[in-house]
């Protein structure tokens, strides 16, 4: 079920242009009518509106020279020259610039510039014209139009006013006052720039030679004169020190080494002369020489003789004499080591103590010229200072001979319009017949898509395979309250009668539907009308064809009693119970042309009835004589007997109220009969409003075709 309502709502979703369009058609004497409407009105608010000139002058924005960009500098304060421009224009927009050009031409006289309120007795007369002018700068400004044209030094300036020749020539004033206007501003700016720069001047100056003299004393008492090249002295003094300090530390520990190693080898001279330092000592050679001559001469003798020969006793003591001379050479050699060694730690001190010293003095140094170069950053401020000032002042004397010299030029000046420009009647026209008709279209779907629920049905209906084949639209009978409708009258329910025509003959026009002869009728809920359609369906078949009613609500039976049949009668409960014939239950009347077989007797256990094998004997018979057999039926969603009755019949017409029916219920039903393998033949939705007869457009073509096409009784 929930995918079922996922597919509704994405049928809901889509968007059926031809179905807007036919809304909208349906109701194209309304928009015509609007659209009228909106060409009076128009032609109206044209009648009543005074007409609006135009005149416009064009102002050039001069490019100035190199020289001149210097002196348009200090007018402007530093701006760009984009900044500049737009200053310029903001100035033409300007309150005070608007109050010069009502003053010029004296507009707080013109009746048009004067507040309509009146004046105010209580109100000093000079208080009314202050507010009377303000209220003509506000009208003077609000129709005055100011457009720079896109990459140009061009600007465009309007003027809007009830008369062409009025418009003219407050255009012209404002090019001719907007140059007036800014040469008094800059004169005045002249003067006051130059008596800033003046005062500034001495001021800049003073601090000027304060500065000096604090360099000078920092000078003084430091004792130097460039301390850039102090520094220079100290960093080499620095820098020998260091490599004087590197080169002393690795003697000294080539040194320690030395003597470590030649005091782990002492006794053993043969590895102590693998040493490189001791190998290639001069001191040395002599003894390391005459040790290897003994050794090789006691190795010679230890091959010949044995250890108490005296040649081997004598070869021994001379190597061991060899190796004691040796001993001692080392000894003297450790004790020269010592003294280098000693030596070299004494310059490490003092290397290390003149290298602290430097480092302090470059330390100071540095400290001294920090001190001197914020001096000296404030004098080069200063003196920067002066020097801008100097030559602004000197550009101020010169913007003096050159204060009327403007950088605006009138290129066009602004002329009598001959027409109005606020009247554009075709464009005006255009525009409100769109608006209406647009409108008008609007207001049509907003009123289908919220007064009716008939499109949504369609596809409900649509999804569950099944369609509408009637939409009947509501009525109301007087003296008829809760009763099925039996008599109406054709003139003034011709709607309702057509409606029943048109569902009849969609029905006989379909070849599915015109084979099923065997119908039940019933609906969701109960008062959702099946009762009357169900008798004016009988009606409107028993025209063409031989038909019965069959009143099968046994719950609440209403057929009989519509239609003025005895209470008594006998009916379907007495047929299924076997108390009475076929024969002598129909009822035949000749005020209608289709039969009736009511509810019968009342039973305690209608479902107990209708699951009787012998309803099935009963509705074949029926079949058999009628050409067309119509079952009234409890409603489906209420009790279970429609459910039993679809059982024998050849399809079901669900009666939908639009007015109270959702379209999730609608879903919901129709899940239910699929469910129960119930085929729903049609959906006939009851009091459907007059607004959504445009709907039935769908059947339009049912309603064209022959019926002579149709099987008839």
């Amino acid at each position: 079920m929930d995918e079922k309502n996922k597919q509704i709502h994405q049928l809901d979703d889509v968007i059926d242009l031809g179905e807007l369009f036919s809304i909208v058609w349906s109701r194209k004497w309304f928009v015509v009518l609007c659209v009228l409407l909106s060409f009076v009105l128009t032609y109206n608010y044209l009648l009543k509106v005074p007409d609006r000139f135009t005149s416009s002058t064009l102002i050039m924005f001069k490019e100035t020279s190199s020289k001149a960009d210097a002196i348009q500098n200090i007018m402007t304060s530093g701006l760009t020259v984009a900044d500049n421009t737009e200053t310029e224009l903001e100035l033409l927009r300007s309150r005070r610039f608007a109050g010069q050009i009502v003053d010029n031409l004296n507009l707080i006289h013109n009746v048009h510039y004067q507040m309509q309120s009146g004046y105010e007795p209580f109100v000093h007369s000079e208080q009314l014209l202050v507010k009377n002018r303000s209220y003509a700068i506000d009208i003077l400004s609000d129709n005055i139009d100011v457009l720079p044209k896109a990459g140009t030094n061009l600007v465009e300036v309007s003027y809007e006013s009830h008369s062409p020749s009025h418009s003219a020539i407050v255009a012209n004033e404002i090019a001719k006052t907007f140059i007036n206007f800014k040469e008094e501003i800059m004169e005045g700016k002249n003067k006051d720039n130059a008596y800033w720069l003046e005062s500034k001047l001495s001021g800049v100056k003073e601090n000027l030679l304060e500065a000096e003299r604090k360099i000078a004393e920092h000078q003084n008492e430091h004792g130097f004169i460039d301390i850039n090249s102090a520094i220079a002295v100290e960093k080499s003094k620095l820098e020998k020190l260091t490599k004087e300090k590197y080169d002393t530390t690795r003697e000294v520990e080539r040194l320690q080494i030395l003597k470590q190693q030649i005091l782990q080898h002492k006794y053993s001279p043969e590895e102590l002369f693998s040493i490189p330092a001791v190998a290639n000592s001069k001191t040395l050679s002599q003894s390391k020489l005459k040790l290897q001559n003994t050794q090789e001469a006691f190795g010679q003798v230890k091959l010949r003789y044995g250890p108490k020969h005296p040649a081997y006793i004598k070869a021994k003591l001379l190597f061991e004499d060899a190796r004691s001379e040796v001993s001692l050479e080392l000894d003297s050699h450790i004790k020269t080591i010592n003294k280098t060694l000693q030596l070299e730690l004494s310059n490490v001190t003092s290397v290390e103590a003149a290298l602290t010293k430097a480092t302090s003095r470059l330390r100071d140094l540095g400290m001294i010229e920090f001190e001197y170069e914020k001096l000296r950053r404030e004098f080069d401020a200063n003196l920067e200072l002066y020097e801008n000032l100097m030559r602004r002042l000197k550009e101020s004397e010169m913007m003096r001979d050159l204060a009327n010299a403007s950088n605006l030029l009138v290129v066009e000046k602004a002329e009598v319009s001959s027409s109005p420009n606020n009247k554009k009647s075709l464009l005006i026209y255009t525009l409100a017949a769109l608006a209406s008709a647009l409108l008008a279209a609007m207001i049509v779907l907003i009123e289908a898509m919220l007064a009716s629920k008939v499109l949504q049905f369609r596809k409900v209906a649509r999804s569950y395979n099944t369609k509408i084949i009637g939409v009947v639209p509501k009525i109301k009978v007087r003296g008829v309250r809760k009763k099925p409708l039996v008599q109406l009258d054709p003139s003034k329910h011709m709607n309702f009668m057509e409606a029943l025509r048109s569902t009849r003959t969609n029905i006989l026009l379909d070849g599915k539907l015109s084979r099923q002869k065997v119908i039940a009728v019933t609906s969701i809920t109960p008062n959702d009308g099946k009762s009357s359609l169900s008798i004016q369906l009988a009606n409107s078949f028993s025209e063409l064809e031989k038909t019965i009613l069959v009143d099968a609500d046994l719950r609440f039976p209403s057929i009989g009693d519509a239609l003025g049949i005895n209470v008594n009668s006998p009916g379907l409960t007495n047929l299924i119970a076997k108390k009475q014939k076929l024969s002598e239950s129909i009822h035949r009347d000749t005020e209608y042309k289709y039969h009736v077989l009511t509810a019968g007797f009342q039973s305690k256990n209608p479902l107990l009835f209708l699951s009787q094998p012998r309803l099935k004997k009963i509705v074949d018979a029926l079949k058999s004589n009628y050409e067309r057999v119509v079952l009234e039926c409890p409603p489906v969603m209420s009790v279970s007997d429609a459910f039993v009755i679809s059982k024998h019949v050849d399809s079901i017409y669900l009666i939908v109220d639009v007015e109270k029916t959702s379209q999730n219920e609608l879903s919901n039903c129709l899940e239910e009969l699929a469910q129960a393998n119930i085929i729903v033949g049609g959906i006939i939705l009851n009091k459907v409003k007059k607004t959504e007869k445009y709907y039935t457009g769908v059947y339009s073509k049912y309603l064209k075709a022959d019926l002579s096409k149709a099987r008839t009784a």
